[in-house]
């Protein structure tokens, strides 16, 4: 299957998910490590990872979305990134879910920056980051990117935490 790729970074290319992606989406979403710092329920199994990625693919909005990471180096699927369009808040957020091997070496940072400046080039005016109250590697990611804390907020009995980044004058 022919990949789309939408971003490039340093090391890593970021592209539309495709159906082969299943078995890791499956397995990034079982993970844990993970699983404690998301409300998102796990899959059932890979097939119904396999459906969510090809109704995901259906209906992107707003000509973004969370897109497949991979290193450049060997193709190597390592996680997602990517911007999520909030309707019910009118917000846009920048997100990622990286496997733990992964973890350390900046590729959220480097993938979510890339995703922000994308976003910015497309007419966004503020991006948010949803970081889990007690995620302190995704809070450290939020600061990284110079985005502001804003506010405390409450999804579903759990606390998060609210960081906002505006385009440069």
């Amino acid at each position: 299957m022919m990949k789309h790729y939408v971003l490039e970074t340093e090391r890593c290319r970021l592209r539309l998910f495709s159906e082969d992606d299943a078995e890791a989406v499956y397995r990034l979403n079982l993970h844990p490590d993970i699983f404690i710092f998301t409300t998102d329920p796990p899959f059932d199994d890979v097939d119904a990872a396999r459906q969510f990625i090809i109704n995901y693919e259906a209906n992107r909005l707003k000509g973004f979305g969370r897109w497949a990471v991979e290193l450049k180096s060997n193709g190597k699927f390592i996680g997602w990134c990517g911007l999520k369009y909030i309707p019910e808040e009118n917000e846009t957020d920048v997100g990622y879910r990286l496997l733990p091997e992964y973890w350390g070496n900046g590729y959220a940072v480097e993938t979510a920056r890339a995703c922000i400046e994308y976003g910015f080039s497309k007419g966004l005016t503020r991006i948010v980051a949803r970081v889990h109250k007690e995620n302190v590697r995704s809070i450290r990611v939020s600061e990284k990117l110079k985005m502001k804390y804003e506010k405390d907020l409450m999804y579903d009995g759990v606390p998060w935490l609210n960081y906002v980044t505006e385009p440069s004058e």
